[in-house]
C-alpha cells in the first residue's frame, strides 16, 4: 500500500480548535487520517503509513499523555 501523504480534508475543522497546540493539531490529524484511510489502525501503523506524522513515539504521548 502507498503511505498516505497529506492530511484528510475531514480533519480541517480540527484547526479551529484553540485549546490545541501546533503540533497537537498535527498529531491530532494524523491520527484521525490514519484511522479512516490506513491500513493498521495502531500507533505504530498509522505513523507508519501517514507520512506527516512525526514518529510512533510522538503520537502515543499525545494521545496518552494529553488531555
Amino acid at each position: 500500500m502507498l503511505p498516505i501523504t497529506d492530511f484528510l480534508s475531514c480533519t480541517d475543522p480540527l484547526d479551529e480548535f484553540d485549546s490545541l497546540s501546533y503540533h497537537q493539531t498535527q498529531h491530532a490529524k494524523t491520527y484521525v487520517t490514519g484511522l479512516a484511510a490506513g491500513r493498521s489502525k495502531t500507533v505504530t501503523g498509522i505513523a507508519r503509513e501517514v507520512l506527516p506524522a512525526q514518529g510512533d513515539r510522538a503520537l502515543n504521548k499525545f494521545l496518552t499523555e494529553y488531555d
